[in-house]
């Protein structure tokens, strides 16, 4: 097990996740400004007008439910995997706010059974480390394990070149889940990533 966490598990998906998480600025058509010296806007109260128009979205298959600022983009994949008979089944949501300042995605990568949540703590790790290897340039601000409807996750913040990509990751069962806020630094509003992120449950 260890082993396949380690080589498959990890660099396999977590290409593919890392690829897809820093990518998705492209649907927004967002320009990256490397001088970008603007502070996080932490005193950003919450403003219920900000919410009036986002989307409830529940996800079947991901047994989970979310609100986007509006209805998500989906594109669902099988990735074989080598020398094993199981196929790995991932499903990415993904909306832009209407001024396309941020990005919010969910990804959810379900494993093979026999992957479950007595390695919850490795596989976490080793997806951090799959996103923060994905560019050399990519910088670890924080990452802290947390308790999510009893499951295993852990809240992570990280930054390259003026672009935040903050969020909270989450092993139950066999399945990963990825729940996060891409957008440049000079937009980030502190309000709307927790709104974002406490707005997702997990569904028995």
């Amino acid at each position: 097990m260890y082993k396949f966490i380690k080589s498959l598990y990890c660099l396999r998906l977590l290409s593919t996740v890392g690829l897809v998480s820093f990518s998705a600025m492209s649907l927004a058509n967002a320009t990256l400004d490397e001088q970008v010296v603007a502070a996080v806007n932490k005193k950003s109260a919450p403003i219920e007008e900000d919410f009036q128009s986002w989307k409830n979205f529940h996800s079947v298959t991901g047994k989970c439910r979310v609100a986007f600022p509006q209805a998500p983009e989906h594109v669902k994949q099988n990735m074989t995997l080598e020398e094993d008979e199981y196929d790995m089944q991932y499903d990415v949501y993904v909306a832009a706010e209407q001024n396309k300042h941020s990005v919010f995605m969910v990804l959810i990568a379900q494993y093979p059974p026999y992957v479950n949540e007595s390695n919850a703590e490795l596989s976490l790790e080793c997806f951090l480390n799959g996103i923060l290897t994905q560019h050399p340039n990519n910088q670890l601000v924080f990452a802290d394990l947390i308790d999510v409807q009893g499951h295993k996750g852990m809240d992570f913040f990280i930054k390259t070149k003026g672009v935040f990509f903050k969020g909270r990751a989450v092993m139950a069962g066999n399945s990963l889940y990825l729940v996060a806020m891409e957008c440049e630094e000079v937009h980030y509003k502190d309000h709307k990533f927790n709104y974002f992120i406490n707005s997702f449950q997990l569904i028995k």
